[in-house]
């Protein structure tokens, strides 16, 4: 007698599971892409108010050293690094 659900090394896998598993693998790459697309599009704003920071602290007298640092930092926030650096800041995905 064979039980409901497919056996696959030696693992019982339930219909439900499975439609999760062809979900995740149908639509996975396509909500991969739109994240890449809207972390690009959010890099490009990063930079652009970078420079637009950085002439405002020029105009208002701050030395272009020290405005260009400051723009940096500020800059700096949008970062791959940074993003998942702070994911374990977030209470349902820390580790424990």
């Amino acid at each position: 007698m064979e039980e409901e659900g497919a056996v696959t090394g030696g693992l019982k896998m339930e219909q439900q599971d499975r439609s999760a598993v062809l979900y995740a693998v149908a639509y996975g790459p396509s909500i991969g892409l739109k994240v890449v697309v809207s972390y690009l599009r959010m890099k490009r704003a990063a930079r652009r108010a970078e420079k637009r920071f950085y002439h405002e602290l020029v105009r208002s007298g701050l030395p272009a050293p020290e405005a260009r640092s400051l723009a940096l930092e500020y800059g700096s926030a949008v970062s791959v690094r940074e993003l998942v650096s702070n994911l374990g800041d977030m209470p349902s995905m820390g580790r424990q």
